[in-house]
């Protein structure tokens, strides 16, 4: 760890060495003017947002993030498209401690998302819950920003993990007139078009956004490939500069052909040993899988006077997506070949479906008592409901297959012929209320408490079974205080809890609590050169109570005993150092361990999937004016070790993985070069380790990827 931050702070001390200043154009200064009048941080010279220095209004607490007692890192859409990041898995790299553990296929966007070393389904669009248990399927076309809050973030949300939340930010009318256009194409015959138009938004009348974007893309490995198409329009109306209405619609269709994933599995002293390029997965003759994320929104804004505003937002989305891939006879499980390198591959489907409908009412102000005391309060109600649904079979017919010849090209009719084996349903209902107060004390002490009560129903079914119903509630306190220093240097401490919900009862028929989780964090933060660089750093220590683990009476039960301590440390840089030189940078050290299970033999070891270090850098360097006009380098870097898995003491390879870009820009267009594992290195990017095997997804080899993007 110290080896890294010192190269960290070298880089920081040095670049600050060359700080220059280029005399600015008369028609650069007049842009400079207009941009400026946005609240956001703005690098004028390329005109990107490099960073935010407060949240959006869909977190809803409307306070500068300097202020907010919790580590919370907001990267903007310019930052993606620099990175050539057009999912949420890409755009992770911005953040301290988010990690993607094993996903299933092509349209598991967030699905095994871990943030402090806890797995998350808490992620949320504009605020509301995105209601798709297979995670973020968003693209890049249709993201305005994406906002990593670590910790529970009751304000948020108090159901769901106590490691952190994400929220997706899309994009709406704002204050100037957009239209841009973006061509892409790249290694792997990868195309891909975008536009992106709206209107300014008026005191009184009609503005608009509407983003579309098409996307085509082969593998590196065999036979796949897939065709995705998003469109996104919005209309606002503003009844008058204090009320609006705004209305709301994404598609994201999505069609995988010849399969939907390239997971391998082999012994651990076999891994990444094979041909690069097999995929034992695919086949021609598989039917196409499909994904067709659809999601409405409709928001009422509407402010008293300058100090208080109501909120009425509801959202109703809808995931289905149909995957077709294979399972090996032998053992139901992903692809594995015999000492010989053979086995019998069946055919494999899986349907899933999220319908939610979430709605939710808030009003948030502020106002003084004497001169030195301010308070910021959000109170709100919000209701959820969602119905999921799997349903899993496998093909009545198995097929030989050679890892020594692969051959491709079975009977589609013969694939179909299917034996269901899962059928799950849940329908979930969840109201809650919270209330939250931000008080500050003169201009340095900030305190900040509230709680959230939540109502949680579910009903599942699993198989023929009967339908199991339970119902839980749960009030979550949060309470932080927050010092500032200096008016750029701010020190905090918080205590923050959630809880999940828990299905199920021990053998007595006492039913399970909800597991709840707490966090404890402190941490300082710091806004350097005038507020364009931002710096945190954060200690946080989070126990999850009242995991279920195996009964010692009796083995076909469970008791609630368990408690899972993730210790850690994350490190956030985020901005610019000079003008020319910006730098998105984190570290993050986490410890994960079981502390209490029925099992003595296993307190003590690590949590699974959770990495102990991981790294990201981005750094862009803009050439000078009257250098290289228009020209700009960035440098980015990945690296992840020790990811524990489920077996003990068994851990996936680390690696570490080179990027870069080149950007030239003049007048209105914009050309960038993308390149990707720089070094061609092979490296595990998700899997596990079980019983001696590992499942694992590989990641690509050395691409690129280049584009031309026009802003009339």
């Amino acid at each position: 760890m110290n080896k890294f931050s010192l190269i960290l702070l070298l880089i920081i001390v040095n670049s600050v060495n060359v700080w220059g200043q280029v005399p600015k154009q008369k028609e650069d200064l007049e842009k400079e003017k207009k941009i400026n009048v946005l609240p956001d941080v703005i690098i004028t010279e390329n005109k990107r947002k490099v960073k935010n220095d407060t949240t959006s209004s869909t977190l809803k607490i409307g306070v500068p993030l300097i202020e907010i007692p919790q580590n919370i890192i907001s990267v903007s859409a310019a930052l993606l498209k620099e990175q050539g990041a057009f999912v949420l898995k890409d755009a992770a790299r911005n953040a301290s401690g988010v990690y993607f553990g094993l996903n299933n296929d092509v349209f598991d966007g967030a699905g095994n998302l871990y943030l402090r070393g806890f797995t998350q389904n808490g992620i949320f669009r504009n605020g509301l819950p995105s209601g798709n248990f297979r995670g973020s399927q968003d693209d890049e076309a249709v993201i305005d920003r994406i906002e990593f809050i670590k910790g529970p973030a009751g304000f948020l949300g108090s159901k769901g993990e106590a490691g952190g939340k994400i929220n997706i930010v899309t994009k709406t009318p704002g204050n100037s007139r957009i239209i841009n256009a973006t061509l892409t194409g790249g290694s792997y015959n990868f195309y891909r078009a975008a536009v992106d138009l709206g209107s300014i938004v008026k005191e009184k009348g009609f503005s608009y956004r509407f983003n579309a974007a098409y996307n085509y893309q082969q593998y590196f490995v065999d036979i796949m490939k897939m065709h995705k198409f998003i469109i996104a329009p919005v209309i606002q109306y503003n009844f008058s500069k204090r009320t609006s209405i705004l209305a709301e619609y994404v598609l994201n269709n999505q069609n995988a052909i010849a399969g939907s994933t390239f997971t391998k599995f082999f012994p651990t002293d076999k891994l990444l040993t094979d041909d690069r390029r097999a995929n034992y997965l695919a086949d021609p003759g598989l039917p196409n899988s499909t994904s067709k994320a659809q999601n409405a929104r409709l928001v009422l804004n509407h402010e008293f006077n300058d100090n208080w505003k109501m909120t009425h937002q509801s959202s109703y989305s809808k995931t289905p997506a149909d995957t077709w891939s294979f399972l090996s006879e032998e053992t139901y499980n992903a692809v594995g070949f015999d000492e010989n390198g053979r086995t019998n591959r069946l055919a494999w489907n899986s349907f899933t479906n999220s319908e939610t409908l979430s709605t939710q009412f808030f009003v948030n102000g502020k106002f003084k008592i004497g001169k030195k005391i301010k308070h910021h309060v959000l109170v709100g109600t919000e209701y959820a409901r969602s119905k999921d649904s799997t349903y899993q079979s496998f093909g009545l017919k198995s097929f030989l297959f050679d890892i020594n010849n692969l051959q491709y090209g079975l009977d589609r009719n013969e694939l179909l012929d299917q034996e269901a084996f899962l059928i799950y349903k849940s329908d979930n209902n969840f109201l809650a209320a919270y209330l939250y107060n931000n008080i500050k004390i003169g201009k340095r002490l900030i305190v900040d408490f509230g709680g959230q009560y939540t109502y949680n129903e579910n009903k599942t079914i699993f198989n023929t079974e009967a339908a199991t119903t339970f119902d839980q509630k749960a009030f979550t306190p949060r309470v932080g205080i927050t010092y500032m220093i200096d008016k750029n240097t701010s020190v905090f401490a918080l205590y923050d809890e959630s809880f999940v919900p828990k299905n199920g009862q021990d053998k007595q028929g006492n039913l399970f609590k909800p597991i709840r989780g707490q966090d404890k964090e402190i941490g300082i933060k710091r806004n350097w050169f005038n507020g364009l660089l931002s710096t945190s750093v954060t200690a946080f220590n989070i126990s999850r109570n009242n995991m279920t683990t195996q009964d010692p009476t009796d083995p076909l039960f469970s008791v609630q005993l368990g408690q899972v301590v993730n210790k850690g440390i994350e490190v956030d840089v985020i901005g610019n150092i000079t003008k020319n030189i910006s730098i998105s940078a984190n570290y993050a050290y986490t410890k994960g361990t079981i502390t209490k299970d029925t099992n003595p033999a296993i307190v003590g070891q690590l949590s699974s999937f959770s990495p102990r270090e991981l790294i990201n850098s981005w750094v862009r360097y803009t050439f000078p004016a009257n250098v290289f006009p228009g020209f700009s380098l960035s440098l980015g870097n990945t690296s992840i070790v020790k990811r524990a898995t489920n077996t003990v003491d068994a851990f996936l390879p680390d690696y570490s993985k080179f990027d870069g870009s080149i950007a030239y820009t003049r007048g209105k267009f914009t050309t960038r070069l993308l390149l990707d594992n720089l070094t061609n290195k092979r490296y595990i990017l998700t899997g596990d380790i079980y019983e001696g095997n590992a499942y694992y997804t590989e990641g690509a080899p050395f691409n690129f990827k280049i584009s031309l993007s026009v802003k009339l």
